[in-house]
């Protein structure tokens, strides 16, 4: 009988955890869409680079920093992986801890929000920024990232987009591959020659062929 009521209690504790979880999820899924209906426009245009009479879709990203940097002084870009979920704010605090489970907003989130490491600069100019962000149960923030495991994947993904409030980048993404916490994906601090070399070692490491 002991053991049955410490099940019982178990299951309910998991399915309360469960449902707050999962309307969670749906709270900061909600308040995303309406930071990017409101501060993000997105068009498509033909790109000029090539001749041919199909020319590829392009797109031109804009977004309000002035709005958004009003909401949140935090805010430091914008990333995009066109034709995914990962379309959001890249905010910076004063630890790595505070936007692992708070949202744009700042209220209290178990999906929180996409962040710069504290230590790296906020204008992305250090050779090596390191971004976090969770890998959610509902396939928002970074789950999508676990796609370039497959060399599918990469190939209808390779590029994506960080908008600054003082440019715009169109990333070009050359490796991906899972490091360990302890690996050497997260150095920030190179000599010119660490940098190329490190550079070498990420490309060798790549699970998928850029």
């Amino acid at each position: 009988t002991a053991l049955a009521v410490v099940f019982a209690v178990l299951f309910v504790f998991s399915a309360v955890n469960l449902f707050l979880t999962i309307a969670d999820y749906r709270q900061a899924e909600n308040l995303y869409n309406d930071v990017q209906e409101q501060y993000v426009s997105i068009r498509t245009t033909e790109s000029s680079a090539l001749q041919n009479t199909e020319k590829p879709k392009e797109e031109l990203i804009s977004v309000d920093f002035e709005g958004l940097l009003s909401a949140n002084p935090d805010v430091v870009g914008w990333v995009r992986i066109p034709d995914t979920k990962i379309d959001f704010p890249l905010m910076q605090g004063q630890d790595n801890d505070f936007y692992l489970t708070h949202q744009f907003d700042k209220s209290p989130s178990r999906a929180g929000c996409l962040f710069v490491d504290m230590v790296n600069d906020a204008a992305f100019s250090d050779p090596n920024t390191i971004i976090y962000g969770h890998y959610t149960k509902d396939r928002s923030m970074f789950y999508e990232l676990r796609g370039y495991k497959q060399q599918d994947f990469f190939d209808a993904h390779p590029t994506g987009w960080l908008i600054t409030p003082s440019a715009a980048y169109k990333l070009q993404f050359f490796s991906g591959y899972v490091s360990d916490v302890y690996g050497n994906a997260w150095d920030t601090d190179f000599t010119e020659k660490d940098y190329a070399e490190w550079l070498t070692a990420r490309k060798t490491k790549s699970v998928f062929a850029a």
